[in-house]
């Protein structure tokens, strides 16, 4: 093929808009002889001499192939640093042109740049800064995605190191975005990535005390069609079990569609779990429940479940206080934290005091008797803050209903959907009598012919 510096000519030639298909076969062409093996050393020295913007094809394939002659347990800060700043400066059109196989491998499309993300995650977990790759991997995923709405295999490489270096705010966008769209074909997105992406995200929500959206991850993860049971998918059952009972007190039933596997779980793999949602239905105090906590204490343990616990029991207790203002006016601290089952006056003030921040009571604490006065809360519906919030809601529920509508009239009109339709339509009629089909195959033909 030549030598390194040829091949760096041939990048700055080659990496004009009409030019990028040529230099795609070229780059296609020394993926597969030795240059690049043999030239391992002087790959950062030609990245050097390369516009990461102007060149960033180019770029990509020399990072990837840099990538894979590094000890990751090691680390290589000179490679860190040059993956760091190409993904931050690298330009979108060009990193989405990268080949959709890889010839050793034979992934799907995006695998240098997935493989180069990842390989800058190993690298800061090596050298303890999880933190450094943050923004060029945030920057990665925007640059990846067609649009926001699309899941990428990064998005859980991005999670996982804004968790470690918990900064559960650094994923940005990326983690507020709604994803609707996974599609193999333009991501190479793979079902442990969105599960992954569940996982993270909803870790990432419970730091940002978003229990909601928490929630909502991990169900979209319970959900997704699996035909294995993962780790993963027991994790996220785990922590929705937890989850659902700081919010409502019960472990609501997983929706029909959810796979047998996951529904079995939760007998066999969350025996613990079942059994603190047993006791918040029985209303057991939250001292009771700390009690068997206490003794469930190894197994909350190794799943990294302790907080969520704790936070399970706390949601208990805020729940029997807010049946107490149901019936009281007044009452004290005393009172409130023997019938809640709080550890005393001070355990007591303080679960007033956050759910008076929350705004799920709204009361009056008296220093100098300690008592606490309940009052009638205030309606805040003719507010600006809540017309804004209901607009947003309308404006987001319009979106769905388009996004679903598109959905319904790629997946109508999609010829693998059409012909297995067909053909299950066939075997019905062969099966149960002429009376069964509903769909003659001319029709089918015929309206097949519109989608040629």
């Amino acid at each position: 093929m030549g030598t390194l510096e040829g091949l760096v000519a041939q990048i700055q030639a080659l990496s004009g808009d009409a030019d990028l298909g040529s230099l795609q076969n070229v780059l296609k062409s020394v993926a597969q002889d030795n240059v690049m093996r043999q030239s391992a050393g002087g790959l950062l020295t030609a990245v050097a001499n390369l516009d990461a913007a102007a060149h960033s094809l180019g770029c990509l394939h020399l990072l990837e192939a840099k990538a894979r002659s590094t000890n990751a347990q090691q680390g290589d800060g000179e490679f860190l640093e040059a993956a760091c700043r190409f993904l931050l400066a690298c330009t979108a059109a060009q990193v989405r042109l990268a080949p959709s196989k890889c010839e050793r491998t034979g992934s799907r499309a995006w695998s240098q740049v997935t493989a180069l993300c990842r390989a800058v995650k190993s690298h800061c977990l090596a050298f303890n800064q999880p933190k450094r790759g943050v923004l060029p991997l945030r920057a990665a995923v925007a640059k990846l995605c067609p649009s926001a709405d699309y899941l990428s295999p990064v998005h859980g490489d991005l999670f996982q190191l804004c968790l470690i270096s918990k900064c559960y705010n650094g994923a940005g966008a990326a983690l507020d975005a709604d994803v609707y769209s996974v599609d193999p074909s333009k991501t190479a997105t793979t079902p442990t990535d969105v599960l992954l992406y569940c996982y993270y995200g909803a870790l990432l929500e419970i730091g940002r005390r978003r229990y909601a959206r928490a929630l909502e991850l991990l169900l979209a993860a319970l959900t997704a069609p699996q035909m294995v049971l993962s780790a993963i998918t027991v994790a996220c059952l785990k922590k929705y079990m937890l989850l659902s009972l700081m919010a409502t007190g019960s472990v609501p039933t997983l929706p029909k569609h959810t796979s047998a596997l996951v529904t079995r779980a939760i007998k066999s793999e969350c025996g613990p779990y079942s059994d603190l949602a047993r006791l918040c239905g029985q209303d057991k105090s939250a001292a009771e429940l700390a009690t068997f906590a206490q003794g469930k204490q190894r197994e909350f343990e190794q799943d990294g479940n302790v907080g969520l616990v704790r936070l399970a029991i706390e949601g208990q207790a805020r729940r029997q206080i807010q049946k107490l203002t149901q019936t009281y006016l007044t009452l004290s601290l005393a009172d409130i934290a023997a019938q809640a089952g709080l550890g005393g006056l001070a355990e007591a003030e303080l679960a007033v005091l956050r759910m008076m921040d929350a705004g799920e009571v709204s009361a009056r604490i008296s220093e100098r008797d300690g008592m606490v006065h309940f009052l009638e809360e205030e309606e805040s519906f003719h507010t600006e803050a809540m017309t804004a919030a209901l607009d947003c809601l309308i404006a987001r529920s319009v979106e769905l209903a388009d996004k679903l509508m598109a959905f319904d009239v790629a997946i109508s009109s999609d010829r693998a959907y059409i012909t297995k339709t067909e053909l299950k339509s066939q075997r019905s009629k062969d099966t149960l009598g002429p009376a069964a089909g509903t769909v003659a195959p001319a029709a089918v033909e015929q309206a097949m012919e519109g989608f040629k």
